[in-house]
């Protein structure tokens, strides 16, 4: 099957945009690069900078790494529905590709020509690609293959080479098997899902005729909300009434069978007893004891494996259940032989499923291939996913949206503290988890619902009653995947059936072929692993991703106050107390190590810092992880053997599960996890202990340890503690890297690829070479250029390059820098002068003189919120206020993120009315300066008040400047810690700018104000091109009020 191009890409369009098109062509041309070979049935990626030498000798620490695809496209050119389509091309591609090796063995010769014919068409990625550099790679010789046996050679008489020959076709033959049950029950998902989307179908049919009408637009997505709510709760009340039925059959059979169960059962105390410890080098697997079930596993397979190669009847019942046709390991094959219901009661993600087959070469029981698409705020990815439905796969393909709690809970009793004032009683993420922990564990409480599925008793509130049935979860998952689904949908489609979205989002996850996730799921190995998340084989799509590096520096960071480090030795020793007669050598000589760390740690945050001589103490220490070592004086303790100790004995589970049993009945234990000191009682103390001494074993580069205390006065409600700050992201996408199919990295704001490179790839020479030479060619050549080509891509086989110009005419965009204020007083925003009472009134002359020129919609960006503050003090002094206030209705960005939604609805209803419009104060880097879309008359002028820089003072910034400095001395490539400063600050400057300009056909000015802006060339080259128009920096003269104002006036008046 030919790999996809853009020009075989089905757009939803009739004529894409020349850039969109470009754009499908950069990615599908660097995903062409990526070679793949069928060996043992199994599909095996081959980055090409990983082929080893010529000789066939596979060097030292060889291992796929995913190549790296960096796309800049400026906001308003259509990047998402580029995205998604060119992603979904990749997916049905490789979907038909694993398909096919179900039916049919893969010609390994037939593979090895497609790979040389798609690495030979590579050469034309982009019919307006400035340069392609694909090196060529000298043929590596393969002796395996190159060998053939004599032909007068006899046949092996050997006994093994006979064995050898039985577990040979044994393997084919399971493999095949395999493939054949991953496409049965993949059929059955189909054929379920088309039934629903038949009767879908039909009902919106008769809805449009009722209506005498074609249902349109919102209405139209209101509708198919509605329908689909109907649907699943019909769904799920079949199904509990099928469940009420057989309730009474497994009742019986549990009331014949408990007393033989409490004969046999130990005492439960027992469960949290630790394994015996084997010493470091007797490493038995991944487990302190051996893995028992996995072992009998493992033999019945083997069995059932050979039986089958007789007997090939399908083990597929007549009728799935929802649940089943969503198990990963019935979608991937890794289910093999079992049966599909059985499969759902096993846990496919442990010790032991390395070696199942899987379709695709994906994780067993992961499911089937996917595109992961990550980005940072809740309105990006609905936005994605309202691509994906434009697409010509819009209707079947299968999506699945991750969030939080906050955001697909139903359960009003847990959002809210009271049901009479919801706005301002909605309780916090952290609370609601909480609460929803503590009534999946109630015991008590009916859980009982009537028919249509809502709780009725009087105790409901103590047991969840969105979670009383696991096969209702399964129901409205698959429902969900139906259509694509983003996280509102979800939540509604939860309400209307009374079951919980957040649960049944994750149910859905194996059979998903689209996962849209927020950043943290994402680029956080544990929350990958929570959520049952496998990005082995996935297409993954990073937008926004100028985020990125603080993102993975945010999830780095750690804390650990001296209440968690009291609470965990508390439950160490209540634990020792108990357990001291009956733990096995190994595990009283590491408890007593961990024990000995955490009263070092307590000891030395007790120890206030003195004033000395008058002076007042330091609350904060920075020390490198070495250091603060040997303060503690633990330098002789390996804290890699702790590590290893603290995973695979569990402690950290142990010692929860202990404490919550002893305080369920209600035993006098020393248990420091009490309200007043925030802990929850659902992770494990000794959990933060382990986090923070796993980021003590990296490099002084990687991050720093800040010991703090607080204030005298602040005592009572703060602790002391520990804060480890990650100071380099470079190594933190390393376990993406290894086991992603490849990485796009997308946004409008990407550029200097460099510097994303040197933040996130510093380790990574080739990506780094690659990315300098990308950057040095478009600052050569495309930056400068007036009318030069729509877009420019630069492809090697570690890392591809695009960026492009606007989708809009040059006329449809004014770019104006004021420097000189309507009273002739130079505009200065630097720290240092702009709060002034003279530049804060300058600025108010500016807003109120340019609102008689500008139509509708004003967006205001100020450096940040306290500024704002200042601004809107001093204007309330002066009554400038209530001037502006006169020509435009004034709005401010809201400091509740969950205000934001109410006010955009106000401000577009004002700014879309009338001419006269509205006013909208925002801050750059906040809420609204990312993510939202101000097209048309919501946004004719943007005016950016002075250029936000970091704090230079902050110790941290400080550091991670320094440690680029000394990166960039020592490796001779890189960036410089003072253009990283200045990059932080044009990434928000351009990232604000860009919510003015949406589509093809919008239009409007933006008023850089600010003398910097024209007079530092630095500042000036940071703006994007389609800005700059490959021009220089205006004169002082265009500068003048008198001359911006007058252009503005220009530029709108004749439209």
């Amino acid at each position: 099957m030919e790999f996809p191009t853009a020009d075989d890409v089905p757009f939803p369009y009739e004529s894409p945009y020349g850039v969109q098109r470009d754009l499908m062509s950069a990615i599908l041309g660097a995903l062409r690069l990526i070679r793949a070979n069928d060996s043992d049935e199994q599909t095996l990626h081959h980055d090409l900078r990983s082929v080893p030498p010529a000789g066939g000798v596979v060097p030292d620490g060889y291992e796929y790494r995913a190549p790296i695809i960096m796309v800049e496209s400026p906001t308003g050119t259509g990047k998402s529905l580029s995205l998604a389509c060119a992603s979904m091309a990749w997916l049905k591609h490789y979907e038909s590709r694993d398909l096919d090796q179900m039916i049919r063995p893969t010609n390994s010769s037939e593979d090895q020509q497609a790979g040389v014919a798609a690495m030979a068409s590579a050469n034309a990625v982009s019919p307006t690609a400035s340069q392609v550099d694909i090196p060529s790679k000298p043929k590596t010789y393969d002796w395996i293959e190159a060998w053939h046996p004599p032909e007068d050679s006899p046949p092996p008489d050997n006994p093994r080479d006979s064995e050898d020959a039985h577990r040979s076709n044994t393997f084919i033959s399971k493999t095949e098997n395999a493939r054949s049950f991953a496409m049965e029950n993949r059929n059955a998902l189909h054929d379920e899902l088309g039934k629903i989307r038949s009767r879908l179908d039909r009902l919106l049919n008769i809805a449009s005729a009722a209506a005498s009408s074609e249902i349109e637009g919102n209405n139209a997505s209101a509708t198919e909300r509605t329908i689909r709510g109907n649907l699943v709760r019909s769904g799920v009340a079949s199904v509990l009434a099928k469940e009420k039925k057989s309730n009474r059959n497994v009742a019986r059979a549990r009331k014949n069978s408990s007393s033989r169960k409490r004969a046999k059962c130990t005492s439960p105390e027992d469960d949290f007893l630790l394994d015996a410890y084997h010493s470091d080098k007797e490493v038995r697997g991944d487990n302190c004891s051996d893995d028992s079930d996995d072992e009998e596993d493992a033999v019945k397979l083997k069995d059932l494996s050979r039986s089958d190669v007789k007997n090939k009847k399908s083990v597929q019942p007549a009728h799935l259940s929802a649940k089943a046709m969503m198990e990963g390991s019935n979608l991937d094959g890794s289910g093999y032989p079992r049966d599909p219901e059985s499969n759902t009661r096993r846990s496919w993600g442990g010790n032991g499923t390395t070696d199942r087959t899987s379709v695709g070469d994906v994780t067993p029981g992961s499911g089937v291939r996917k595109v992961i698409y990550a980005a940072r705020t809740h309105s990006q990815n609905s936005q994605f996913i309202g691509e994906l439905k434009r697409t010509h796969w819009g209707k079947d393909v299968k999506v699945v949206a991750l969030g939080s709690r906050s955001l697909l809970c139903n359960n009003e009793a847990v959002l809210y503290s009271s049901r009479t004032n919801k706005k301002s009683s909605r309780r916090t993420e952290s609370e609601i988890t909480e609460m929803c922990l503590d009534m999946q564990k109630s015991k008590t409480g009916s859980g009982k619902r009537t028919s249509d599925g809502k709780a009725k008793g009087k105790n409901t509130s103590s047991k969840c009653p969105h979670l009383t049935s696991s096969e209702s979860i399964s129901t409205l998952a698959l429902h969900s995947l139906a259509r694509p689904t983003d996280i509102e949908d979800m939540a509604s489609l939860g309400k209307a059936s009374n079951c919980c979205s957040y649960y049944a989002s994750r149910e859905a996850l194996a059979a998903a072929e689209v996962v849209v996730v927020p950043y943290n799921t994402l680029l956080s190995p544990q929350a990958r692993e929570s959520v049952g998340l496998s990005i082995k084989g996935a297409l993954i799509v990073v937008d926004e991703a100028h985020n990125t590096p603080e993102t993975l520096r945010a999830l780095s960071s750690c804390s650990l106050s001296l209440a968690v480090l009291k609470a965990a030795l508390d439950q160490l020793l209540a634990y020792n107390k108990k357990y001291s007669g009956r733990l096995a050598g190994r595990n009283v000589f590491y408890l007593g190590q961990i024990r000995r760390i955490l009263t070092t740690m307590i000891r030395f945050l007790k120890r206030r810092p003195k004033s000395r001589d008058g002076v007042e103490p330091q609350r904060k220490q920075m020390l490198d992880a070495v250091d603060l070592i040997f303060k503690l004086k633990l330098d002789n303790i390996n804290l890699f053997s702790i590590l290893r100790y603290l995973e695979k004995s569990r402690l950290s589970q142990k010692l929860l599960g202990f404490m919550n049993f002893q305080t369920s009945r209600e035993e006098v234990v020393s248990d420091k996890n009490s309200k007043d000191q925030k802990l929850s009682k659902h992770v494990s103390s000794m959990s933060f202990v382990e986090t923070f001494l796993d980021r003590l074993t990296g490099t002084s580069r990687e991050g720093k340890v800040i010991a703090e205390w607080p204030d005298e006065e602040d005592s009572c409600s703060s602790t002391a503690s520990f804060r480890f700050v990650q100071i380099s992201s470079a190594s933190q996408l390393d376990n993406i890297a290894k086991e992603a199919h490849a990485i796009v990295l997308a946004g409008g704001t990407l550029r200097p690829f460099s510097h994303v490179a040197a933040e996130l790839f510093a380790k990574d020479a080739e990506v780094m070479v690659a990315a300098s030479k990308a950057e040095a060619e478009l600052s050569d050549t495309y930056d400068h250029a007036t009318n030069g080509p729509p877009s420019s891509v630069q492809v090697t086989p570690s890392l591809t390059t695009f960026t492009c110009g606007h989708v809009i005419p040059p006329s449809n965009v004014l770019t104006s820098c004021l420097s000189i204020g309507p009273s002739s007083r130079k505009l200065d925003f630097r720290h240092a002068t702009r709060s002034t009472t003279e530049m804060i009134d300058e600025l108010g002359f500016s807003i109120l003189s340019l609102c008689d020129a500008v139509p509708n919609g004003f967006v205001v960006f100020l450096p940040s919120y306290r500024y704002e503050s200042q601004v809107f003090q001093r204007w309330r002094s002066t009554g400038m206020l209530q001037q502006i206030g006169k020509k435009k209705c004034i709005h401010r960005e809201p400091k509740n993120s969950r205000e934001v939604d109410d006010l955009l609805c106000r401000y577009s209803a004002k700014a879309s009315a009338t001419k006269e419009g509205a006013l909208l104060f925002s801050v750059m880097g906040g809420k609204m300066s990312e993510g939202i879309n101000f097209a048309d008359h919501l946004c004719r002028c943007v005016l950016v008040a002075g250029l936000p820089f970091p704090d230079i003072t902050d110790p941290i910034l400080k550091e991670k400047m320094s440690s680029l400095d000394k990166e960039k001395r020592d490796a001779g490539m890189g960036i410089t810690g003072q253009e990283y400063y200045q990059n932080l600050c044009m990434r928000t400057v351009n990232q604000s700018v860009g919510r003015a300009i949406r589509h093809a056909k919008d239009y409007a000015a933006i008023v850089l104000c600010d003398f910097r802006y024209a007079s530092d060339r630095r500042i000036w080259r940071g703006l994007p091109q389609w800005l700059r128009k490959g021009s220089g920096a205006p004169s002082q003269a265009e500068c003048a009020f008198a001359s911006v104002h007058k252009s503005i006036e220009t530029f709108f008046a004749g439209r």
